[in-house]
């Protein structure tokens, strides 16, 4: 599948049975949660997600500053629509956010949603449009919930800050398991997918 939409999940299975343990563990738990940034009005992502974990195992929060709410499918379940971006968080502001801006950063989107106390967002997808390169420290900083599989699109490869973020990302402990060019609209854009590993696993290896 080539072209905006469609993604690559590890092991969805797993997701089902993490969630279903969390529940069983706490029945307040929301199980298992995906964030969702930059959708377009497309929901082709969530819906595919949605058919392989199972109905109502997931909240899926989708983040657009369109107005797409009204295209969520009723068939989605669990699905909340926040109509905002995603920014580069700023460190210094210790203050809670105010609602109704146009960009969040990831901190305070969690504090938004309520969130910060998770202990993971089981999958984080984000095609942002570039935002990727000034936001993707923010997504490893130990005041947001683990972010257990990423998969992200990235525009272009503006140098020293592409190096920097896989980087980044491998000393993280992310594994790459997923490479695909955007061949449908732009072979500029590539999409990746990471999962979140234990640092060891990494080491001695090139990757």
């Amino acid at each position: 599948m080539n072209g905006d939409g469609p993604k690559w999940v590890c092991d969805p299975h797993r997701i089902r049975k993490l969630a279903a343990d969390r529940k069983a563990k706490d029945p307040n738990s929301p199980g298992c949660v995906v964030y969702s940034i930059g959708s377009g009005g497309s929901f082709i992502f969530e819906l595919g997600m949605q058919k392989e974990i199972g109905e109502g195992v997931c909240e899926y929060h989708i983040f657009d500053y369109g107005d797409y709410e009204k295209k969520i499918p009723k068939e989605l379940k669990r699905a909340y629509y926040h109509k905002w971006g995603l920014q580069k968080q700023d460190p210094n502001n210790v203050n809670d956010p105010i609602p109704g801006e146009a960009y969040y950063g990831l901190r305070d989107t969690t504090k938004l949603l309520g969130h910060e106390q998770l202990d993971i967002i089981d999958v984080f997808k984000i095609d942002c449009e570039n935002c990727e390169w000034e936001t993707y420290l923010d997504w490893l900083a130990d005041d947001v919930p683990l972010l257990h599989q990423l998969l992200v699109e990235v525009h272009g490869a503006p140098g020293q800050t592409a190096i920097d973020f896989f980087d980044s990302l491998e000393s993280a402990g992310y594994l790459r398991y997923h490479k695909e060019p955007n061949i449908q609209y732009n072979p500029g854009c590539i999409e990746y997918a990471f999962v979140r590993v234990e640092t060891s696993f990494m080491e001695g290896k090139t990757l």
